[in-house]
């Protein structure tokens, strides 16, 4: 079987990938050529090679600088129409980059073309292979929230749905219906060899330490997290938060155009005046210095040390459909407080690997870190619970042979009913891996 792989635009996918969608691309196709022939398409960006194999998986890399141009040039127009669709959406959206991969993938033969998040590619690559089985990937919430009939023309040319958490899946079944047999859940992975408990080998455990690790951004909820830790700070001394990552903050369509709900809709303030992160260094003047550490994004091999320096991980999300930090924390026998939000909850179950709390309440959030902080006993062992939910349902094995049946189903089919293909039994608190048994 031939296995082609559709990136994000904007993805640096490689070996040593960065961001959570070049990690779950790599980590699937590294594992997935061990039996078959994949190809990855992606943009060309620095220190990596237009083309190159690695692992047995052959990559093809090209360049969007001739895509950004177009795009500039597209969103000042566009504001100066005052068009309220967001760019995301539009059909030229990285016109340029999905014909040149779309084309790679003819020329290769794919018998399966898998897509990250971008329907509006999805008939270009039916142009370039109209044989193919095309399988779009859902880790954002975009088919729930953007132009109906537009989302709907495109889906018409994909022969799977999946989406990375039920609140994902269901948001797609529920707004489209029709499509409803073709949408499966599979989580994204956590490598449980490497992100593995911790040992007093793997470096020195900060007491009182509160880990964040993600992107910079406003709906990652840093301004909640740091108002949480003001009353953490003065309950226990000991206590000092560490965030960790890069300050790529996501465009305001990315995150549903803040509106929706109501805290998402706050978020609209973060995207004027000084960057975020300027914003949150206000936030932690005073008796706070010293006590928060911003470090920038250390290579995916080393986040597991940066987890064993920890009591918690905290995840304060306003938006968040699965959480890859949190699912590599748990694999670390790290507890968790996450927000009661997307699907955060499919990962953590509340009082048994961590704590949920509601999205954007300072306070909850607050007594749930002071809660963990406080009873080193119930730490670690929601520490172990969270190992052996990682273990069941998180590891890269599991993914793989889900993604693998269902290619192998897709393949097979030959003109059968997609009922014949797809089990969508209701989801349950248990929130298996997949639905393709």
């Amino acid at each position: 079987m031939k296995i082609g792989f559709f990136s994000q635009p904007f993805d640096d996918c490689g070996p040593d990938p960065r961001g959570s969608i070049g990690i779950v691309t790599w980590e699937i196709a590294r594992r997935l050529a061990r039996s078959a022939d994949v190809l990855v398409g992606a943009p060309l960006t620095s220190g990596r090679l237009a083309k190159e194999t690695c692992e047995g998986v052959r990559f093809i890399r090209v360049a969007v600088r001739a895509d950004l141009k177009m795009l500039l040039l597209a969103d000042r127009t566009l504001s100066f129409l005052k068009s309220r669709k967001p760019l995301v959406t539009r059909s030229f959206y990285y016109w340029l980059y999905a014909i040149r991969i779309a084309r790679a993938m003819s020329e290769h033969r794919c018998d399966v073309i898998h897509i990250h998040n971008f329907c509006q590619f999805i008939p270009i690559v039916r142009a370039f292979n109209p044989r193919a089985k095309i399988v779009l990937h859902m880790s954002a919430n975009w088919l729930a929230e953007f132009d109906r009939g537009l989302i709907d023309s495109r889906l018409k040319n994909v022969d799977a749905i999946v989406g990375c958490s039920e609140y994902v899946t269901q948001g797609i079944r529920r707004r489209f219906p029709h499509h409803a047999q073709r949408c499966i859940t599979v989580f994204n992975g956590v490598d449980t060899d490497s992100f593995v408990p911790f040992d007093s080998c793997d470096g020195e455990l900060v007491p009182g330490r509160i880990i964040f690790i993600g992107r910079i951004s406003p709906e990652k909820g840093l301004h909640v997290l740091l108002d949480a830790f003001k009353f953490v700070a003065q309950r226990r001394p000991q206590a000092s938060l560490k965030i960790m990552g890069g300050p790529y903050v996501a465009p305001s369509d990315f995150v549903g155009g803040v509106g929706g709900d109501p805290a998402v809709k706050k978020l609209a303030r973060f995207y004027v005046g000084p960057s975020y992160i300027e914003q949150l260094r206000k936030q932690i003047s005073g008796p706070l210095e010293g006590r928060v550490i911003f470090s920038r994004e250390v290579p995916h091999d080393r986040v597991k040390s940066i987890l064993h320096s920890a009591a918690m991980l905290v995840q304060p999300s306003l938006v968040e459909t699965f959480g890859m930090p949190v699912a590599e924390a748990m694999a670390c026998s790290l507890p968790v407080v996450a927000s009661r939000i997307g699907g955060l909850p499919e990962i953590v179950v509340n009082g048994q690997t961590g704590l949920l709390v509601q999205p954007d309440d300072t306070q909850q959030l607050a007594e749930a870190i002071l809660q963990l902080i406080q009873n080193s006993e119930l730490s670690q062992t929601m520490g172990r619970a969270g190992r052996i939910r990682a273990e069941q349902l998180f590891s890269w094995s599991r993914v793989v042979a889900s993604f693998g049946s269902l290619y192998s189903k897709l393949c097979n089919s030959k003109g059968a009913s997609y009922s014949s293909l797809y089990d969508t039994p209701e989801s349950s608190k248990s929130h298996s891996i997949s639905q393709i048994p």
